[in-house]
């Protein structure tokens, strides 16, 4: 990735004098980090990340193009600030950063429509929304679409929503108006009426789905996404279409640079540009941002009471690893509900925490200890037979973080039957220790049928073979990376109910010692 210093030079190319180069600078699912956090190890700074940083970054630019766009591509409203703020913190930051166009992600949905709303009243940037049915409340402060008018070319924008949204938010009073193709269709011949010669699509579905949508609609110059967190190695291409990602948590600001031909109105896609500039510890925090983000955290709690549970929270190490877990079956279940699966299938090791947390409060920090490596959730199709090796596989990893919690299928493992063996992606001894394979449907209970085709859920670790599970990633179809985690579906379960109680193990998981 290109780490410039600071100060960040903007890429002009080789320009005559018919040509401009339009410069878009931004970020994509910031997920409420206002603050900077802990680098990671491969990182020689500290910290990176953080809003001040930010607003440096987005000023420099301004400063040396005053038309440079700066964007967000959705998800900016989460975490503790929103929790405790219900996203004035973060919008009024992102407005005192610079931010000028910004889009909904479905994280933006996660506390309701009113909390949006609530949230509006201190965007002082624009909001794009093309694709979304909304309540008048929040309508009435967006835009369906936007020209800018930068030189003498018109920059149209619009933004897309992703199509999973019924699927990952809790909003009931929101809708898509169509699927992302014909919207983005539909949005490109009305900014061509209005006059717009470069056509800017902000969107959050996810970067193949960026890929797929370029392949399909002609007339987008440049795709800014979010949702699939990515830092791609190079800008996408596909026919006259540009693509770039957003990634995460504003640990890179986005800078892309489209040189345009203001005879002909075209970008010239062989000369355009795109950059990383890392917020790390070189970029100095802007002092008013930061004053700013000072009064908020100064205000915030040393935690945040999302709810409360009448029974403790169980996660010591011999309680997941070794037999069925009631908080396990809880978090599962609500997975297996909420997208709608057959079955669903996670490690052990998926699920953190301490040892036991006592029935009482359920804090933010309590569910981001038990979902510390946010895992998002992934749904694929896959066979009985290929379930029925997953599940040997599970019971030979008893007593390890591959030992399988489950939702929506229970069997008994005996384990003094031999063990599944597996080298190299093979398996070179059939497992004996599982028996009794139901899965159910409704209020009843079938056998496993080992020529069926599931829809099976679990978390993006196994789905890329993880703790030797290659079945997902070998033999399931049509992989879907729901960009959830067990973190966000635990927080909006609290948000609507108020309590989250363990069951007590119902025996869905037998253990014949």
């Amino acid at each position: 990735m290109y780490t410039p210093k600071i100060g960040i030079l903007l890429f002009c190319g080789v320009l005559f004098a018919n040509a401009l180069t339009l410069h878009i600078a931004g970020t994509g699912d910031l997920q409420g980090m206002l603050q900077s956090f802990k680098a990671d190890r491969k990182s020689t700074s500290h910290t990176i990340g953080g809003i001040a940083r930010i607003a440096t970054i987005f000023d420099s630019l301004k400063q040396q193009d005053p038309q440079t766009l700066i964007v967000s591509s959705g998800d900016d409203l989460m975490g503790r600030y929103f929790q405790t703020f219900n996203g004035e913190a973060i919008y009024s930051l992102m407005s005192a950063a610079g931010y000028e166009f910004v889009i909904f992600g479905n994280h933006e949905f996660d506390r309701g429509t009113k909390v949006l709303h609530n949230a509006l009243r201190y965007a002082k940037f624009h909001l794009i929304c093309s694709d979304l049915s909304l309540p008048a409340s929040i309508r009435s402060f967006t835009k369906s679409w936007m020209i800018k008018k930068i030189g003498k070319v018109k920059v149209g924008l619009f933004s897309l929503m992703s199509e999973d949204l019924p699927t990952i938010t809790s909003a009931k009073n929101v809708a898509l108006m169509g699927d992302n193709v014909h919207m983005a269709q539909k949005m490109v011949r009305l900014l061509r009426q209005r006059g717009a010669d470069i056509i800017v699509a902000l969107t959050h579905i996810g970067y193949k789905r960026d890929v797929a949508l370029a392949k399909q609609v002609k007339g987008i110059d440049l795709i800014f996404g979010g949702h699939s967190h990515t830092y791609p190695k190079k800008m996408g291409h596909i026919g006259k279409t540009l693509i770039v990602n957003g990634g995460e948590k504003g640990k890179y600001v986005v800078l892309v640079s489209l040189p345009i031909d203001t005879y002909t109105k075209k970008v010239d896609t062989t000369l355009a540009r795109m950059r990383y500039i890392l917020v790390d510890e070189n970029i100095k925090k802007s002092k008013k941002v930061e004053a700013l983000l000072d009064t908020y955290t100064k205000k915030l709690p040393p935690m945040t009471i999302l709810g409360k549970s009448t029974r403790e929270w169980d996660l010591r190490v011999k309680t997941l690893r070794k037999s069925e877990s009631g908080v396990a079956d809880m978090i599962n279940d609500l997975l297996r509900k909420k997208f709608r699966v057959d079955i669903v299938l996670n490690n052990s090791g998926a699920f953190r925490g301490k040892s036991v947390y006592p029935a009482g409060p359920i804090t933010d920090a309590m569910l981001q200890e038990i979902d510390e490596f946010r895992n998002n959730a992934y749904i694929l199709h896959i066979q009985g037979k290929w379930i029925k090796e997953i599940l040997e596989h599970g019971a030979a990893s008893y007593g390890k973080g591959g030992w399988l919690q489950v939702s929506g299928i229970r069997y008994q493992v005996d384990l003094r039957k031999p063990l599944q063996k597996v080298v190299d992606g093979r398996v070179v001894q059939e497992g004996e220790r599982v028996g009794h394979i139901q899965v159910q449907k409704g209020d009843r209970w079938q056998d496993l049928n080992m020529s069926k085709i599931y829809k099976v859920l679990t978390n993006a670790f196994l789905a890329r073979g993880g703790d030797g599970y290659f079945w997902f990633k070998k033999y399931g179809k049509n992989p879907k990376n729901t960009y959830t985690s067990f973190y966000s579906i635990l927080v909006q379960t609290l948000q609507r109910y108020k309590e989250l109680t363990p069951p007590l193990p119902d025996g869905r998981i037998q253990i014949l010692r």
